[in-house]
């Protein structure tokens, strides 16, 4: 053998043996109009159609760049070669459920949004889209958008990858949830919206921490029908918490005036009211004076005649007058007497 010839062959014995579907390193030494040219260290170039480069992947000569092989022609000795697939390869092999990534809405299905990541694209089911359920999308709110998503389920053997924004979501609101229970307390003053109304109260949301003002901290009345509706913005003040439960008492009540303390700065003792009978016992006549406020009328105080029953003197919801004899400021009792001579009604 020459040695021409063994020189060759030793040449030859360099180069790397490459076929198709292999993932090599090369080397960018040319630039046309619609593909590069790849050094593999091979017998012969590889060939990059620009079509085949990744989107986001700006390629100059002297870059040392990874491209899949996709094709080598027999005939020609021509190694067609992609950038965009070998990224994939490495794209997919990084792809880990519980994995953290941003992706673009890019396409709508029956069953959810089609994603693309990168060079690749993935799936959010529609139970997966929001943290409540979605019958139908309205894609104009989601198309382009970048959302950052949790990765659920991958096979890259498939080229399929499944993710949830949902679970995002839930993250989202427990860290503010949680941000808020260490932030608030007792005797706090917050404003928030209606979210919803039940029979034993109203749910306040107070920018995404849910809690409830029981009817009984509604208003001072006795008994007061709800005058809010959902979307209202309302103030209130925490009269507790429980950050085990995450749990939030409320009051609505608290920030009005007490209606005993607006009772006694407006009357006196000797002064003459109206009123309504509210009870009738034995004993004597329970007065309701205001949507909070009743005052007693003891039986030896229904008139100046002897009184066996008070039934013979008035009947429920009777409008009544009376006379202030007594303010309890301690126990918040009121002793009324309807004993009310000429001269006083006349004052």
């Amino acid at each position: 053998m020459s040695n021409e010839m063994e020189q060759l062959l030793k040449e030859e014995d360099l180069f790397k043996t490459i076929k198709v579907g292999q993932t090599v390193e090369g080397k960018v030494i040319l630039e046309k109009y619609d593909e590069y040219y790849i050094d593999l260290n091979y017998k012969t170039d590889g060939v990059l159609p620009k079509s085949e480069v990744c989107e986001d992947e700006e390629i100059k000569i002297g870059d040392i760049i990874n491209v899949k092989v996709i094709k080598m022609d027999r005939n020609s000795g021509d190694v067609i070669v992609s950038n965009k697939r070998a990224q994939e390869v490495k794209i997919w092999s990084e792809l880990e459920i519980g994995q953290i990534i941003d992706v673009k809405v890019t396409e709508e299905s029956k069953s959810g949004l089609i994603v693309s990541y990168k060079s690749i694209r993935g799936f959010i089911p529609l139970s997966h889209i929001n943290t409540k359920y979605i019958n139908k999308i309205d894609f104009k709110e989601y198309k382009d958008k970048i959302m950052s998503c949790e990765i659920i389920d991958v096979d890259s053997s498939k080229k399929r990858f499944v993710l949830s924004r949902k679970n995002i979501l839930i993250k989202e609101e427990e860290k503010k949830k949680l941000d808020f229970m260490e932030s608030v307390k007792s005797g706090d003053l917050l404003e928030g919206t209606v979210k919803d109304i039940k029979d034993y109260g109203v749910f306040v949301d107070l920018n995404g921490f849910v809690g409830l003002v029981h009817n009984s901290e509604l208003s001072w009345a006795r008994k007061h029908e709800c005058e809010y509706k959902i979307g209202d913005l309302v103030k209130v003040k925490v009269i507790s918490l429980d950050k085990e439960t995450q749990r939030l008492a409320l009051s609505i009540k608290a920030l009005q005036k007490r209606p005993w303390d607006e009772f006694v700065e407006s009357y006196n003792v000797g002064d003459i009211v109206s009123g309504k009978v509210k009870v009738v016992k034995d004993y004597g006549v329970f007065v309701k004076l205001n949507d909070a406020i009743d005052g007693f009328v003891h039986i030896s105080n229904l008139s100046y005649e002897f009184v066996k029953n008070p039934k013979d003197v008035v009947k429920v919801d009777e409008d009544v007058s009376v006379k202030i004899i007594n303010i309890d400021n301690e126990n918040e009792k009121i002793e009324l007497t309807m004993n009310i001579k000429e001269e006083d009604e006349d004052i």
